[in-house]
C-alpha cells in the first residue's frame, strides 16, 4: 500500500500536482479543501474562529479517511497542508500502520507564494469560503472581495510552522516559487522510484 502526500505552502499547485500524479498511479485523491468546502456550504461560519473550527474539523474527518483507506488496503494520493496538530496525527499513522509513504513537500519565496495565493482568491478561483474571512455564505449584494496582508499570510501559515513539518517516510523537497519551472514528470518518476 503506498500513500503519497502533496503538503507543503498555500499556492505551490499541490492540486495540479495530484491530478498529475492520479494519471500516472491510479489512486484517489483525498484532498481537505473537498471536506472544507462541503463544511462552509452546510454549516456556513459567523466569525475567523468558527471558520478554524471547520478547518480542524475538515483535517480531523480527513485523518479518519485515511484511516479507513489504510485498514481497507487502498493506496492514495492526499492533498493537504496540514498544522502541526494534524501532522502529529499523521505521523503517528503512518508509524503504526504498514505502508510506503512518498512526501512531496512544496514551499517557496514566502513574497511569491502570498502574491500568487492572493490573486488565485481575488479572481474567485476557488471557492468563495476560502476568500471569506469573517462570515459565509455572503449576505445578499455584499462585496466580497478578497483583503488578506502580508502579515495575515504569514500569521496563517509561516507562524504556524506549515512550511516546516514533517513526518516518516521518503520526502521529495520541491521550490515552487516559480511554477514553470516544476518538472512534474521528473517528480512522478522520482515518487515511482522511491515506492519501488
Amino acid at each position: 500500500m503506498n500513500i503519497i502526500i502533496l503538503a507543503g505552502m498555500p499556492a505551490t499547485g499541490k492540486s495540479t500536482l495530484a491530478a498529475k500524479l492520479q494519471e500516472r498511479f491510479g489512486y484517489p485523491i483525498l484532498e481537505k479543501d473537498f471536506i472544507k468546502e462541503g463544511l462552509f456550504d452546510t454549516l456556513g461560519f459567523s466569525c475567523y474562529a468558527e471558520k478554524r473550527a471547520l478547518d480542524v474539523a475538515a483535517n480531523e474527518v480527513l485523518l479518519r479517511w485515511m484511516g479507513a483507506m489504510i485498514r481497507a488496503g487502498q493506496s492514495m494520493i492526499i492533498d493537504n497542508n496540514f498544522d502541526q496538530q494534524s501532522a502529529a496525527k499523521l505521523s503517528e499513522m503512518l508509524e503504526t500502520n504498514s505502508c510506503k509513504c512518498v512526501t512531496v513537500f512544496m514551499n517557496g519565496d514566502p513574497q511569491v507564494l502570498y502574491e500568487r495565493y492572493f490573486k488565485r482568491d481575488s479572481m474567485g478561483l476557488r471557492h468563495l469560503g476560502h476568500a471569506m474571512q469573517t462570515h459565509y455564505p455572503p449576505l445578499e449584494g455584499e462585496d466580497t472581495t478578497f483583503h488578506m496582508t502580508r502579515e495575515g499570510f504569514d500569521q496563517r501559515f509561516l507562524h504556524l510552522g506549515m512550511d516546516k513539518l514533517s513526518w516518516g517516510g521518503e520526502r521529495i523537497l520541491v521550490d515552487a516559487t516559480m511554477l514553470e519551472s516544476i518538472d512534474a514528470d521528473a517528480i512522478v518518476e522520482e515518487i515511482s522510484s522511491k515506492l519501488a
